[in-house]
């Protein structure tokens, strides 16, 4: 009888084998978190569309008034806000709760926003150590904010959590007072074409559902700072949408705005550790999208 020897891959042909596999995956690793991020960002386009032309029809349905937005997401003076809850990195209910953002008793927008996810960033898959393990979801239920200087507020001082215009920290910034928008036809500087509405905001700094810029003050040199964060998840950009109804995924100039890390720690409101230095574009940029008085 014949033996014939035994047949198979040598050691050698299957590292040669594996270096090929390895190489290949090296090569198409970036393509494919490429093509990740263009449908994270197409997804984040669309969704700030959606919520725009929901501000543009509520307002159409209302005598041309804007979308309730006071700080705190307070409900005040009878009316609910645009969106309820408090983001937080704790197991706070707001965190998850949809009624937030689609019961009209709770969101004076929830009628024209009956698919919660618009409210969510595709980019935006952070869940916070102390809450990932057990508790069954896997982001929270909001990434965007609205221009703090866009909707109406509670017009009496009533104190931090009333819903008053600007928050009492936040008073020093705005030395002469605070505009803000509470008609269509107030968007006038700049335009409805230039004016921000609504935008994410960066996970560690979002809170309720509103999003301050300090206005321009003086010299280019001294414009103010952040003291909430836009979000930068889209590769150093952030999605962003306009009176008129457009949006657009912009590109942060500033590594000090585009390469904020997430901490998960609430950084909201903290000025020491989320301001930036004078001399930052993005903030510049964002002041001069943001209405003033006509």
């Amino acid at each position: 009888m014949i033996k014939h020897p035994k047949t198979g891959f040598t050691l050698i042909e299957l590292l040669v084998v594996i270096a090929i596999i390895a190489v290949l995956a090296a090569m198409l690793l970036p393509a494919l978190n490429s093509a990740k991020q263009r449908a994270q960002a197409a997804g984040c386009m669309s969704n700030k569309k959606q919520l725009q032309l929901a501000c543009i029809t509520y307002t159409d349905d209302n005598n041309d008034a804007l979308p309730f937005n006071p700080d705190q997401s307070a409900t005040t003076v009878g009316s609910p806000p645009w969106v309820a809850g408090i983001m937080t990195w704790d197991k706070s209910t707001d965190n998850t709760n949809t009624a937030n953002l689609t019961d009209p008793k709770l969101s004076c927008l929830a009628a024209y926003t009956p698919q919660p996810q618009i409210y969510w960033c595709p980019a935006d898959t952070f869940i916070s150590p102390y809450t990932q393990n057990g508790l069954g979801w896997e982001h929270r239920v909001r990434s965007v904010a609205m221009d703090a200087a866009v909707g109406g507020g509670n017009p009496v001082n009533g104190g931090a959590g009333s819903g008053y215009k600007p928050a009492s920290n936040l008073s020093g910034d705005y030395p002469g007072g605070m505009f803000y928008a509470t008609t269509a036809s107030q968007l006038r500087s700049p335009g409805p074409s230039e004016s921000w509405v609504f935008t994410d905001e960066h996970p560690d700094s979002i809170d309720d559902g509103i999003l301050y810029t300090p206005p321009l003050f003086g010299t280019e040199s001294s414009y103010g700072l952040f003291v909430e964060l836009p979000s930068s998840l889209h590769n150093g950009a952030d999605g962003i949408s306009f009176a008129d109804g457009h949006a657009e995924i912009h590109k942060w100039l500033d590594p000090r705005t585009a390469g904020k890390g997430v901490l998960f720690q609430s950084t909201s409101g903290d000025t020491s550790r989320i301001s930036m230095v004078p001399n930052n574009p993005d903030l510049m940029w964002l002041a001069q999208h943001t209405p003033v008085q006509p």
